[in-house]
Order: C-alpha cells, then sequence, then structure tokens
C-alpha cells in the first residue's frame, strides 16, 4: 500500500505539472485581460506553492481513488468518478467562491474549471489504473 501511495504521489504530481504547462501552452488559463479590467494583475505563483499545489492535487486524488476501489468492480468507473468528485470542488465550487467572496468576473476561473474537467477525470483513470495494477483486486 505505501508503494502505491508514493508511486501515486509522483504520477499525480507528474500529470498535474503536465497538465497545467499544456493548459497554459494552448491558452485555456489564461485570464489576465479580464481581470486586468478589475485593476487586478495577477502573476505566476512562485516555484514552491506551484509544487505544493500539484502535491495537493496528487494526495487528494490519491485519497478519492483509494476510497473509491473495489465499490464497483470496475476500475475505470471508480477512477472516472474520483476524478468527478475532484472536479466539483476544483471547478464549480471554487468559481462560485471566487464570485461571492471577491466579485470578480466569471469567465477567468469558468475556463480555468472546463479546462479541470477533461484534467482531472483523467487523473482519476491513470491513478485508478495503477491501483488496480498494484494493489489487486480488493476481492481476491
Amino acid at each position: 500500500m505505501a508503494r502505491f501511495v508514493l508511486l501515486a504521489l509522483l504520477v499525480g504530481m507528474l500529470l498535474s505539472a503536465c497538465a497545467e504547462l499544456a493548459l497554459e501552452a494552448i491558452g485555456l488559463t489564461g485570464g489576465a485581460a479580464e481581470l486586468a479590467r478589475v485593476g487586478l494583475a495577477p502573476g505566476a505563483l512562485p516555484g514552491h506553492l506551484r509544487l505544493g499545489a500539484w502535491l495537493l492535487d496528487a494526495a487528494a486524488m490519491t485519497v478519492l481513488v483509494l476510497l473509491l476501489t473495489g465499490r464497483t468492480g470496475r476500475w475505470w468507473l471508480e477512477g472516472l468518478a474520483a476524478g468527478l468528485l475532484a472536479w466539483i470542488y476544483r471547478g464549480p465550487l471554487t468559481v462560485l467562491s471566487a464570485l461571492a467572496a471577491a466579485r470578480l468576473p466569471l469567465e477567468p476561473f469558468w475556463r480555468a474549471a472546463r479546462a479541470s474537467l477533461i484534467v482531472l477525470p483523467l487523473l482519476g483513470l491513470v491513478l485508478a489504473a495503477l491501483a488496480r495494477r498494484m494493489l489487486g483486486e480488493p476481492w481476491d
């Protein structure tokens, strides 16, 4: 179990980093123009905070995958469910919180939420496949 958790954290961090870089490259994370209109000038996170964010993402997805492993007997369904559960909190609830707390424009946050609707279920699928491979079937 400890080997799986360590490997899942590393794989999760790597996939989160690659996804963030890919989304930045195709322009799905940008929102500086919308935020500049309300007087905000967002910048890049410092490296240690970015690394911490990737670690938190990986840890949360690892826990969700472990909680759902063996519930349905279909690893892909469990991974997809873990990713969609993570997206609910990372996507719409985060957008609503930003809008309610700071009265910021919707678009840059909603764009990031839509992008994470692709990334988080994929991450869940990869970690569920890894769990199936390393931990085996829970009823074996």
